[in-house]
């Protein structure tokens, strides 16, 4: 998979005239599918056009001989600043997924394994015992198959971060729906400890995901705010 370092070296070096080294149908897919490099190749043209030509001691007026450090060292430092943080911050947050992921599905394993001996069956092998709860089996085999469900979700966006917007408004539902129920049995006196770890780990996971989300999706998000303040400089 293309860096986006790779992509705006290839895109100098095509405003440069010189071999991008990528096809140009892979450099176009690219950019019109990424808002950063979008915005890369838009503040380059412009400053290629602008520096186009160049006074020649010679005959007046020539092209520069490279335009592509001039390009790059063109473009605004702090711009290329905020992009260096922002990639710092995706990936230590999909790091932190990976963790997560990790967690959900040993807390899944762990799950499965708490429904030993709830449902046990009689003398017979064949019949519950009487002393059985196969609800509560049921309950805790959904609950692992959730935390599995959520493990393998976490996956998937450390690893694709675009797949966060879709995948999101599942925990985020998730930790909304504990939040009122956790209220509750605070209220009534049924709280355990167990229910706030897992109304923790919701919360963290969920806040993970908008930081993921924002740093990669951190261009589009400026542009917005900037847009709604009428403010597009």
């Amino acid at each position: 998979m293309l860096s986006h370092d790779e992509i705006q070296s290839a895109i100098s070096a095509r405003l440069d005239g010189e071999p991008a080294g990528l096809d140009d149908a892979v450099i176009d897919a690219h950019v019109q599918a990424c808002p950063e490099c979008s915005a890369f190749q838009t503040r380059a043209a412009h400053l290629s056009a602008a520096l186009m030509y160049v006074e020649s001691p010679h005959d007046g007026m020539s092209p520069p001989p490279d335009l592509a450090d001039t390009i790059l060292a063109g473009v605004d430092p702090q711009w290329r600043r905020g992009m260096a943080s922002r990639r710092a911050w995706l990936a230590t947050a999909r790091v932190v997924l990976v963790v997560l992921a990790v967690l959900y599905a040993v807390w899944a394993v762990r799950t499965v394994g708490a429904t030993d001996g709830v449902a046990p069956v009689g003398a017979d092998g064949l019949t519950l015992d009487p002393q059985a709860h196969p609800e509560t089996v049921r309950a805790l085999i959904e609950t692992a198959g959730l935390r599995f469900s959520l493990a393998v979700g976490l996956a998937m966006c450390a690893w694709r971060p675009q797949l966060i917007a879709g995948f999101i408004v599942i925990p985020a539902t998730l930790a909304a729906f504990l939040v009122g129920f956790t209220a509750r049995d605070v209220v009534l006196g049924w709280f355990a400890p167990g229910q706030l770890l897992s109304l923790v780990v919701l919360v963290v996971t969920v806040f993970t995901l908008v930081a993921a989300w924002v740093a990669d999706q951190g261009l589009v998000v400026s542009q917005a705010w900037r847009a709604l303040r009428s403010d597009p400089l």
